[in-house]
């Protein structure tokens, strides 16, 4: 059987489960950032920092840079230490493990002599999973063993979790599977005991590492589905995507054991898709780990030469990310592909290569795999002393591997683990019995209880009701009495502006016209001798400063009024037409005004003028321009906003469609519109003149 990649459930104390990038959110925190003090503001950063990771590593990226620069500014060592531990997570996720060490290192010269439980908890915890990442087990055993003693001193019983979790993952890998056991258990009891499904699928996908490594397959992939399916409701993204490759990897080992082609095309399916997914989620690692069990499968098929062309690029890759865990495993790989084709120095070079890396991972099972396959190498080559070495060697180490113990107790384990669930169920069904008799004990008295309840809940439902809508309405009335108030006081200034305007016009620019007509008066007067040219141009200035007298006081009448009824326009229209009588007695007028249907109809103050305007230029060009010898101003007015006015003439007439527009006309319809009217204008050459003015 090749030699496989075991993907551990290791947990960053520092991830989160993340979701897509909520703005909301996002926005809320920049709003805290800008005004939070000290404490809160690096808080705020972090969780900033988790909203956009994963999805939008960028910006995570720069609120890190900007929590740290936060930190320098203000001389706070936590933001600092802070963004650098995050920073080290980011290269950790991104495999770039050089760089994650340097600022571990950073971290750590702020951090040594700074007691601070969160931070140095962090601390440990990561920098054992980038150990753990990197093969260096010994040391990611002693990091996650610090960051556990930290946790139990202080309490922190989720972080306690975390690291029972990752420090019984890496006493496996150290080939201290039996001591790992009693850590696992104590990290599932924890977890039942919180309620944290997320731990208790890491422990389950451990439990089938250490079945997998035992070569128990079957059991090993009824582990790794259970916690796939934990995964998949509480992990992050990575969480899955270990899970789905160890589910995969099961499938590729059983279709090697059974020999089942087609099992093992679906596993090489299933690497396809989770190099596509890790590439997306940029979990290096894992690309690496897919690509790996990829040239696992043609291996499988017999396809050695296929398999070492796949195994290059991941032999570049993890030297790059300065994966030790995954060159270890290929070396080995590629060493024994060689060593099918027959390519015994090939084989000897590659397996030369992995022995440094796996004598340092200190995993039996991985030295057990190397030394047979070193004395198999040598002995091919002739070099028999060296063949005998490993292969005993081989021997000694495969003593360890088969430990009886070992498997009792993870049998007794499994068993615990299943009849404790079994009693959980019994109980639960036994409580479920209970209820069921109390329930049929309880029912008169239930049924009895909420008649009585829901009469005294609609009792006072009522009173809420009522009281509720007695205070609306208070509110509604208390609100209509000051918008009343308020628009009363908007009109009573308009009013106050109004007669104050017509004040200044009436004593300032009517007395000055007044002044004029009456000096003009004298003037005649003294030269009444002067020539007749002269006393006539000074006679129509007078006339013309009368005229605008008069129409200086309908302004100021229409200013004063903000409503204007039927009967004031009839009035002022009235006194019009008895001025323009007096001053040509040769013309008939007649004024008909019927406002039977409608005799509290009521214009605002610009349509009552506009109307008035209206009336006054037409009748004005009947005196002046038709010689007309009778003038008839009608008004009607219906119900609601309706009403026509006309003024008809038997004057000259003239063509309209050749008449050149003049101000008269063009005000008129301009005053038309403004008040919402349509004008209408009928004549013709000696037929007289007919003007209509009607709401539409």
């Amino acid at each position: 059987m090749m030699f496989r990649i075991l993907i551990a459930a290791l947990c960053l104390f520092s991830i989160h489960v993340k979701a897509q990038v909520n703005q909301k959110k996002a926005d809320s925190l920049k709003a805290v950032i800008a005004l939070a003090n000290a404490e809160d503001k690096t808080e705020a950063y972090v969780k900033l920092i988790e909203v956009f990771e994963y999805k939008e590593n960028d910006s995570a990226d720069f609120y890190t840079r900007k929590l740290i620069q936060y930190g320098k500014t203000t001389k706070q060592l936590k933001p600092e230490i802070r963004g650098l531990l995050i920073k080290a997570k980011f290269f950790i996720q991104t495999s770039n493990y050089d760089s994650a060490h340097i600022y571990y290192d950073k971290a750590w010269t702020q951090l040594e002599n700074f007691e601070d439980y969160q931070l140095k908890s962090i601390y440990y915890g990561d920098q054992g999973v980038l150990n753990f990442y990197q093969g260096d087990f010994k040391l990611a055993l002693e990091n996650f063993s610090n960051a556990l003693e930290l946790a139990k001193s202080n309490k922190k019983k989720d972080d306690v979790l975390t690291f029972l979790n990752n420090k019984a993952l890496a006493m496996s890998y150290l080939g201290q599977a039996e001591a790992s056991i009693d850590v696992h258990e104590e990290a599932i009891d924890l977890a039942k005991e919180l309620r944290d499904s997320t731990a208790l699928g890491r422990s389950l996908n451990n439990l089938g590492l250490i079945y997998e490594d035992m070569d128990a397959l079957e059991k090993a992939l009824e582990f790794y589905e259970k916690a796939l399916v934990i995964k998949e409701k509480h992990g992050t993204p990575q969480d899955i995507l270990n899970g789905k490759y160890n589910v995969a990897n099961m499938h590729r080992e059983l279709a090697e054991d059974i020999q089942d082609t087609v099992m093992l095309n679906k596993s090489e399916g299933e690497f396809e898709n989770l190099i596509l997914e890790a590439e997306e989620e940029n979990y290096g690692k894992l690309v690496l780990f897919a690509k790996t069990a990829l040239a696992q499968v043609a291996t499988s098929k017999g396809q050695f030469e296929r398999a070492i062309e796949l195994y290059k690029p991941v032999i570049a890759g993890a030297i790059t990310q300065k994966d030790n865990q995954t060159l270890r495993v290929v070396y080995l790989n590629v060493g024994s592909n060689y060593f099918e084709l027959e390519n015994y120095q090939q084989a000897k070079y590659y397996l030369e290569l992995a022995e440094p890396f796996i004598v340092q991972a200190e995993n039996p099972s991985d030295s057990a795999k190397l030394f047979k396959n070193l004395a198999k190498t040598y002995y091919e080559l002739g070099e028999f002393k060296k063949a005998y070495e490993y292969a005993n060697k081989y021997q000694e180490i495969s003593k360890t591997l088969i430990d009886e113990d070992l498997q009792e107790k993870i049998t007794g384990f499994e068993v615990k683990y299943e009849t404790e669930k079994k009693e959980n169920q019994i109980l639960e069904q036994r409580a479920q019995l209970a209820e069921k008799d109390l329930e049929v004990r309880r029912k008169n008295a239930f049924i009895y209880g909420s008649l009585a309840l829901a009469f005294i809940l609609g009792l006072l439902g009522y009173l809420i009701y009522s009281r509720q809508k007695l205070k609306n309405s208070q509110l509604q009335k208390e609100h209509e009495l000051q918008v009343a108030l308020a628009k009363i006081e908007t009109q009573n200034r308009l009013q106050e502006q109004r007669l104050r305007i017509s004040r200044d016009l009436h004593d300032n620019i009517g007395s000055q016209l007044t002044f004029i007509i009456s000096s003009i008066d004298n003037l005649k007067y003294q030269l009444k001798d002067a020539d007749s040219g002269i006393l006539q141009k000074m006679s129509m200035i007078s006339a013309f400063t009368s005229t605008t007298i008069n129409e200086l006081r309908d302004t100021i009448w229409a200013m004063n009024k903000e409503k204007i009824s039927v009967e004031d326009l009839q009035t002022r229209i009235s006194n019009f037409i008895e001025r323009a009588q007096s001053s040509k007695d040769s013309v008939q007028f007649s004024f008909d005004f019927n406002t039977k249907q409608a005799p509290d109809f009521i214009f605002t103050s610009i349509e009552g003028v506009n109307i008035y305007r209206v009336i006054q230029e037409a009748v004005n060009n009947a005196l002046k321009y038709a010689e007309a010898q009778n003038i008839q101003v009608t008004m009607q007015v219906w119900d609601a906003d309706q009403f026509k006015v006309a003024v008809v003439d038997d004057g000259n007439g003239f063509d309209l469609k050749n008449h050149q527009q003049g101000n008269g006309l063009g005000n008129m319809k301009k005053r038309a519109q403004d008040i919402g009217a349509t004008l209408q204008i009928e004549t013709q050459l000696t037929q007289g003149t007919r003007v209509i003015l009607q709401s539409k």
